[in-house]
């Protein structure tokens, strides 16, 4: 795709982090991109104390997990030869980063995962960060979401 149809495609912005479900939004992103000819956008949001300025540099732990995290999402954008963009915020919450990213692109749409760590039913959809995102999103919001009984393999594409 030319560089100036890049610029004028659709952003599917997807949050992307280490669980099942990133990679199960990231590949259900990429299908609807290539579906629609548009463009995705990978944040992966390191979150850090607010007692951390938010310019201190990572450490060295930190920043081999995002290389690992970026380089899997880059992957998986490969596999399907989408137009990516991958980008690694610092932030004291994730929530408003993604919404930020969602402004700053123009985003179409946000993919967002959700693994059930023991939660009740009834506040799964509570936890912070997606009643961030689904109450100050400036479009639609595709929440998957992976029931705490399955293994997190079920997420995952065999790629």
């Amino acid at each position: 795709m030319p560089e100036h149809s890049l610029e004028k495609a659709p952003v599917l912005l997807v949050a992307y982090g280490t669980g099942p479900m990133s990679d199960a939004q990231l590949h259900l992103a990429c299908r609807s991109a290539n579906d629609i000819g548009g463009v995705v956008h990978v944040l992966h949001v390191v979150e850090r104390s607010r007692h951390i300025p938010l310019t201190a540099p990572l450490t060295p732990d930190e920043e081999a997990r995002v290389h690992r995290v970026l380089d899997r999402a880059e992957h998986i954008a490969t596999l399907h030869g989408v137009p990516c963009h991958l980008d690694a915020v610092r932030a004291t919450a994730v929530g408003p980063a993604i919404i930020a990213a969602a402004h700053e692109h123009q985003a179409r749409v946000i993919f967002l995962g959700l693994r059930d760590r023991d939660r009740s039913a009834a506040s799964v959809l509570l936890s912070g960060t997606v009643r961030q995102v689904l109450q100050n999103a400036p479009c639609p919001v595709q929440i998957g979401y992976l029931p705490g009984r399955l293994p997190d393999d079920f997420a995952r594409d065999k790629d």
